[in-house]
């Protein structure tokens, strides 16, 4: 089975709290701009994977309008200590989340990008005045080709793709003065790509799919808001998301008269649904309207009391950018108008993104995370083959801060269903015009963990289940998305599913929660995998999620607890709102010594020689000191742990060792504790 290689320099990026690798080269050997004694640095991450398939066409007019999108870059060690303040082991019970503008101002996003506004000015890129917004994460310059070629130091060349569309891309990473590399993280704009993310909607016929006995949809068919609710158990509460305000990440745009309809149907209030516009996107509805109502109406169906759904509109399908994405998702969390956001678009993880792009996003989303809003994304229709051709996930799904969103099926009756994992592709690949099965998987970019710097994300560390220890899971849960379809009314009525609709649902089912919690006192849930996953290996797990168990989806099987076709299954609606209502929020627990290890997997006599230098030794307490031994009892160093997860880097310890490996002691209130062998790097 073919693997898509991860490029170095995604590798080299990922590590959390680092701008990237750099490559520093002396200013004397090319001309540029700024200070002639000034070092230059490389920005990896920008070359666009698709040139080393597509036809050199010729270089891009010197005279062509070149947009981009210059991302700013946080202080990610500020971050993730923000974040920790707030999800880790001595986070208050009563969160105080961070607003946009409080977060603009503890991450200097006035002189970050007045940095970069300085150095675009100065280089004859023009800003965007309309798109100034000063708690924005990027700053929209534009500029004829042969300007932004001298401002980076690129090749702005035009290609023909294998799918015969010409496209605009750099062949070199972009170049900065070595002082802008704190602010600035990304130039995102530099190619045209576009085409390369879809929705996750599947429009169904009775004829395709079983039906769901009971069901109350228009006709007959289909669910409708009373069954969703009758299905996940939330026929007894008046909860209704009263004061709570959803946001919708949309490539498309919609006909307000065909909400009103379904609506009036079903007996729902009018909510107020209101277009925000991204990059120039007009609200008119095009191909992929089907996306943007779906979200719409089943959101509604759960969550009928919310005071608004925000439909965020950047350019759509097949013209949508890197720059237009990354912008719609910048937006949303400067606006930071709701407290649950959900997508339902993506594309493969590997082919879609480069790693700039990608790093970008993931400073976008913990952002989220920090000013307290819950994102859902769905993650997929193509099964384990989101790129249609290896096993592969969905961007934005395997990102760390987003909750991905898996589909299921129901059979037998809407007051007795049955719920196994939605599989129309059988075994193998699955293809995008298929009838489609849930996207599930591992992710070739993302670490499980990510405290390299600090206590950070560690959720799914320790999660029977997973695939992968080392690596992100996906999905983290999951909702219908199968048969028996969605009764909705896009253009006239019809069964329409996909993870799409599972994702606006969970966003939706998160409006109940936090109604819920501020009416009892406590602050807004927030980041929803760091609280949800403890219940996994908890006493009431079968209690508040329904354990999908049977099914695959075409590589991943289901399973007792977590698995990755799933992740850790449906909501079981009011006693999972009564869990969480209280809760106190803390993800991280406090881990005794006797559940303290190392990974990935490094006293496993299968994998004797490691080939990664970095050992993460998990579930240490804060401050406690990590004594390293070689075999034959040769002290080698003393780490101080920094968290639940300590990275030692052995680059510079491997040749101390003797024998075939090291231990590594853990010490407790002055008591050693051998917890394990370390295999030798060489």
């Amino acid at each position: 089975m073919k693997k898509i290689p991860m490029p170095i320099n995604l590798r080299r990026i990922i590590l959390r709290g680092a701008l990237g690798a750099v490559s520093l080269i002396l200013s004397g050997l090319v001309p540029f701009a700024w200070a002639a004694n000034e070092a230059t640095v490389a920005l990896v991450g920008h070359v666009p994977r698709q040139i080393q398939t597509a036809a050199l066409v010729g270089r891009a007019p010197a005279d062509e309008p070149v947009d981009l999108s210059l991302a700013v870059h946080v202080d990610q060690t500020l971050l993730d200590q923000t974040f920790n303040q707030l999800y880790g082991p001595h986070a208050p019970t009563k969160k105080q989340f961070l607003s946009s503008s409080d977060f603009a101002q503890r991450f200097e996003l006035a002189g970050k990008r007045q940095a970069i506004k300085t150095f675009a000015q100065s280089n004859g890129l023009t800003i965007m005045p309309m798109a100034d917004v000063a708690e924005s994460m990027v700053v929209k310059v534009s500029a004829p080709a042969s300007v932004v070629e001298k401002a980076f130091h690129v090749h702005l060349n035009h290609y023909r793709g294998t799918d015969g569309r010409t496209f605009r891309a750099n062949d070199t990473d972009p170049m900065v003065p070595a002082s802008l590399t704190p602010h600035l993280g990304a130039v995102v704009g530099l190619n045209t790509l576009s085409g390369l993310w879809h929705s996750h909607v599947k429009r169904f016929s009775p004829n395709q799919i079983p039906s769901l006995v009971g069901t109350t949809g228009h006709g007959g068919s289909g669910l409708s808001p009373a069954d969703i609710k009758t299905v996940y158990g939330l026929t007894g509460t008046s909860l209704s998301g009263s004061g709570q305000t959803i946001a919708l990440y949309e490539l498309d745009g919609y006909v307000p008269s065909d909400i009103a309809t379904y609506e009036t149907q079903f007996g729902l209030p009018s909510i107020t649904v209101t277009p925000i516009s991204v990059n120039g996107a007009t609200n008119v509805c095009g191909s992929g309207c089907d996306e943007v109502e779906l979200d719409i109406e089943v959101a509604a169906a759960l969550a009928p009391g919310v005071s608004k759904i925000l439909v965020y509109e950047a350019p759509p399908l097949p013209n949508t950018t890197f720059n237009d994405v990354l912008d719609a998702y910048d937006r949303i969390a400067a606006d930071d108008l709701a407290q649950q956001v959900s997508t339902s678009w993506g594309g493969p993880e590997i082919p879609n993104n480069n790693g700039s792009f990608l790093q970008s996003e993931s400073q976008i989303f913990e952002r989220m995370a920090v000013q307290g809003q819950s994102f859902f994304s769905a993650s997929g229709d193509n099964g384990a083959y989101d790129d249609e051709t290896t096993v592969s996930v969905d961007d934005p799904a395997s990102q760390p801060f987003v909750t991905g969103v898996g589909g299921t099926q129901l059979s037998g009756s809407v007051a007795s269903p049955v719920e196994t994992v939605w599989n129309g592709c059988g075994t193998g690949k699955c293809l995008q015009s298929s009838f489609g099965s849930t996207g599930g998987g591992v992710s070739t970019i993302w670490p499980i963990s990510g405290a390299v710097n600090s206590v950070l994300y560690n959720y799914q560390v320790g999660v029977s289940g997973t695939a992968s220890q080392t690596q992100r899971n996906v999905p983290d849960v999951s909702l219908c998305a199968g048969a028996p379809g969605y009764s909705v009314f896009i253009g006239g009525w019809g069964l329409v599913g996909g993870t799409s609709a599972a994702a606006p649902l969970w966003a939706a089912f998160m409006a109940l929660v936090n109604e819920d919690r501020l009416a009892g006192g406590q602050s807004l849930f927030g980041f929803a995998n760091p609280a949800l996953y403890p219940f996994a290996s908890g006493t009431t797990y079968s209690s508040v999620f329904n354990d999908i168990q049977s099914g695959d989806n075409g590589f991943y099987s289901a399973g007792t607890g977590y698995d990755n076709a799933t992740g850790l299954g449906s909501f079981k609606g009011i006693p999972l709102i009564n869990a969480i209502s209280t809760l106190q929020i803390q993800p991280f627990k406090v881990i005794t010594p006797q559940s303290v290890y190392a990974y990935p997997n490094p006293w496993d006599v299968r994998n004797p020689k490691i080939t990664s230098k970095i050992i993460y030794i998990a579930n240490v307490p804060t401050g406690n000191p990590i004594k390293i031994f070689t075999l034959s009892g040769f002290f080698v160093k003393t780490i101080t742990s920094i968290g639940q997860v300590t990275p030692w880097d052995m680059t510079n310890d491997a040749g101390k060792t003797v024998a075939s490996g090291l231990y590594f002691y853990i010490a407790n209130d002055g008591t050693a504790m051998r917890r394990g062998t370390i295999a030798i790097i060489r």
